[in-house]
């Protein structure tokens, strides 16, 4: 199983080369999305701003929102990133689930295992393109909806008034502490001059943050396994098979519920003192996102298993 650099390279030109047409739709659909949802975000707060400045409106539709007739109205574009980072993370899973698209057919198996390359060559080409690969487009991606953005902004209002970033707002919304000064230290409490300091509130938004991106990334390698089982409709099976396993696990839950059984809470792991809590918490965030790592890297060697016993003709990958 050794790995040549040359080899390597030559089967990632030659993949570039025959499916650019592919990765090219692919690229522009993550581009046009993304711009297309920055200037929908900007009629929607060039809406609001205008409304609230020139039609006499008394305040802005979300309280969230800083004072009326106030510049920061339009600035306010969390909505706008929360979208965004909600078409990323649908394009992730749809990038996962494309790494064997070239299995899809008898002639694309044909081409595919029969490369001068091996197998891990193979493989780890295409779990690079579409997992970080797939990353660092949604990262340009939201680069040029941010300057499409700024472009727009400097136009109708200038630079007086300052022009927000659109990447700086995503990155806010990434981390559960920038929520949630966000929303209940700053926006419902209304004051800007509020934030989190205490560092083991500090150090338990950090875990949970890196939860939530363990978890991303946990999710898009189901996507990368679900591809290595079934190379067509890949991406809708694997979908309806979380909904069905979603909706068992629900539905047991409430059966537990039901039935009066013990069911862990964080109460379960209380102190008398409300910090003790936090840092259990924090240690099981933690304790969690690990696990979640390990998964990945299972589904990860899992799928490159399944690669290896692929065939030229299979009835089941018809």
């Amino acid at each position: 199983m050794n790995f040549m650099k040359e080899r390597f390279t030559n089967f990632a030109t030659y993949d570039l080369t025959i499916n650019k047409s592919f990765y090219r739709n692919m690229t522009l659909v993550t581009i046009a999305g993304a711009v297309c949802i920055a200037l929908l975000g900007f009629i929607a707060r060039y809406t609001m701003y205008d409304s609230v400045v020139n039609g006499g409106m008394s305040g802005p539709a979300f309280s969230y929102v800083p004072e009326a007739n106030s510049f920061e109205d339009y600035n306010w574009m969390y909505l706008t990133a929360l979208y965004e980072l909600g078409f990323f993370f649908i394009m992730l899973q749809i990038f996962a689930g494309c790494w064997a698209h070239n299995l899809r057919n008898k002639q694309g198996r044909i081409t595919e295992l029969t490369l001068p390359a091996t197998n891990l060559e193979k493989f780890t080409w295409h779990a690079l393109l579409v997992l970080v690969g797939g990353f660092i487009l949604c990262i340009l991606s939201l680069l040029l909806a941010d300057g499409f953005n700024a472009l727009l902004t400097l136009i109708n209002y200038g630079t007086e008034n300052g022009i927000k970033s659109l990447t700086v707002s995503v990155g806010e919304m990434c981390s559960m502490r920038g929520i949630t000064e966000i929303v209940f230290m700053r926006g419902i409490g209304h004051n800007a001059e509020r934030s989190i300091t205490n560092d083991d509130a500090i150090q338990y938004f950090n875990a949970f943050t890196l939860l939530v991106f363990c978890s991303a990334f946990f999710q898009s390698t189901i996507y990368f396994l679900g591809n290595a089982f079934k190379y067509k409709y890949n991406i809708i099976l694997t979908y309806a098979a979380l909904q069905v396993l979603g909706t068992i696990l629900s539905f047991v839950f409430f059966i537990c519920v039901a039935l009066g059984a013990n069911i862990p809470t964080v109460m379960d792991v209380t102190a008398p003192d409300i910090e003790d809590v936090g840092q259990a918490l924090t240690i099981f965030y933690y304790v969690l996102s690990f696990i979640t790592l390990v998964a990945s890297a299972l589904f990860i060697w899992w799928s490159y298993n399944r690669y290896t016993k692929a065939q030229i003709t299979s009835s089941f990958n018809k």
